[in-house]
């Protein structure tokens, strides 16, 4: 199953979006109630191409935006596609700050029957810094609310806390993780999925402010390695085996489409790991190039 645009709005301006304003400018009607039941309808026929991205996997949904939970009929349409996809595993990505609101907390705790989970992206330990990656002042505060509210609130979905490293962020990356185990000390209630920033939309327009080579951000990881052994569960996505120490390896998934990525023959091609790797991410390659990799040879 594809990732799905859930709606088109967002209470964020985060720096690194993968988003273009134009996308949040489009008619909100474009994903209106009838509109996202009828393309998930068409979808299921399969009447055509329907969704741009991971159009052609069938094991998870991802419901994304903009803000999904911004969505002004989103309780019945989440309550749609999970009574329409039972048994399919769906993801709703979010900044969380709805959530802040403990009864709206609730409320979607109820209906996010299984197999569900929620991403929530964390970008700092500090207002200061998350503020500035969001663009919103006081959006850490109903950011961080809104996971405890998550974490408190009966038969919760899966929660995963999303920390997406690029040069503003990956510089507090040690506070960050030790504010999650300070103020979330229960590590095996959710996950942490570490993710190198994608270059597009935003993050692409915003490049000098945000570039940050993927060997710099496995290096910060490695750094950080008694403090990400102390998580229940924590992961790594976008990241090439070579770039990342040998105990990190085994915590690096591959989440992207064989699309959207590339391994370089040259670098990869005699690699014994390279069926288990990401490679690179192609908007990457052809900003940086490939001479970080370097071919594991046993």
């Amino acid at each position: 199953m594809p990732d799905i645009p859930f709606w088109n709005k967002c209470n964020n301006k985060c720096v690194m979006c993968t988003n273009l304003p134009s996308f949040a400018g489009q008619p909100g009607a474009h994903y209106g109630l009838k509109g996202q039941i009828g393309k998930l309808e068409r979808y299921l026929k399969g009447l055509g191409p329907v969704y741009l991205k991971n159009a052609g996997r069938a094991e998870f949904v991802s419901l994304t935006g903009g803000e999904p939970t911004l969505h002004p009929d989103f309780f019945q349409l989440l309550s749609y596609f999970r009574a329409r996809l039972p048994g399919v595993p769906i993801t709703l990505l979010s900044n969380g700050r709805r959530f802040a609101d403990g009864k709206f907390a609730g409320k979607f705790c109820a209906m996010a029957r299984p197999p569900f989970s929620v991403a929530i992206a964390l970008h700092g330990p500090s207002a200061r810094v998350h503020d500035a990656i969001a663009g919103v002042k006081g959006s850490f505060a109903q950011t961080v609310r809104g996971l405890k509210n998550l974490l408190a609130a009966p038969g919760a979905p899966r929660l995963e806390i999303r920390l997406v490293l690029h040069k503003k962020s990956a510089a507090a990356l040690r506070k960050t993780l030790e504010f999650l185990l300070e103020n979330f000390p229960e590590t095996a209630a959710y996950g942490v999925t570490a993710i190198h920033y994608e270059i597009e939309g935003m993050s692409l327009a915003n490049h000098r402010r945000l570039a940050l080579k993927l060997s710099e951000s496995a290096a910060g990881l490695g750094d950080c390695l008694p403090l990400i052994r102390r998580f229940a569960d924590f992961r790594l996505y976008h990241f090439p085996l070579c770039l990342v120490r040998k105990e990190l390896r085994e915590l690096c998934w591959i989440t992207l489409p064989p699309e959207d990525r590339i391994y370089p023959d040259k670098k990869c091609g005699r690699c014994v790991l390279k069926k288990k790797c990401l490679g690179l991410m192609l908007e990457y390659y052809r900003m940086f190039g490939d001479s970080e990799l370097k071919a594991i040879k046993k």
